[in-house]
């Protein structure tokens, strides 16, 4: 009986534990041999891509990084992307008329913004936490170029100008 019992402690344990670090069975069993991490998000894009030309007819949707100057019949814009928003700028071709705005903070990334630009004027409203369809409906007077932050991740944004 003693064998018996020695035989039936010596056969105890000799299952490999899914706990014990190195257990090559359980992927999952050691915590070092997996790493936590979150997906990288995805680059904005644009119909338009980075063609400003598309622009011209004062209809568009382009990816913007850094500064970039648009030009329509009475005025020019100038769009600045930084770190952490989009800076507008317009003005009439003697600059005696002009408007500057910006769309900048944390959160900005989460937002929806629309900007209302003329040579002299420049309007803007962000709306948090927001996707473009959920804001109130943009409307646009004749003369007005109508600009929407539609996307906006770590120096890039997608915009859309219309011109009313």
């Amino acid at each position: 009986m003693a064998l018996l019992a020695s035989i039936a402690i010596a056969g105890c344990g000799t299952e490999p534990r899914s706990d014990e670090a190195g257990d090559a069975s359980d992927p999952s069993a050691s915590s070092s041999d997996v790493e936590s991490t979150s997906p990288e998000p995805e680059s904005p894009t644009a119909v338009d891509g980075t063609d400003y030309a598309a622009c011209d007819d004062g209809s568009c949707e382009v990816l913007v990084t850094g500064e970039v100057q648009f030009s329509f019949d009475d005025f020019t814009l100038t769009v600045t992307i930084t770190d952490d928003g989009i800076e507008t700028h317009t003005a009439n071709s003697d600059n005696t008329r002009s408007g500057s705005s910006n769309m900048s903070g944390a959160g900005i990334s989460d937002a929806y913004c629309v900007a209302y630009l003329t040579a002299g004027s420049n309007t803007m409203q962000c709306y948090p936490d927001t996707e473009p369809g959920e804001a109130p409906a943009v409307e646009s007077e004749s003369g007005v170029l109508v600009l929407e932050m539609l996307d906006f991740l770590e120096g890039t944004a997608v915009i859309r100008l219309t011109m009313g």
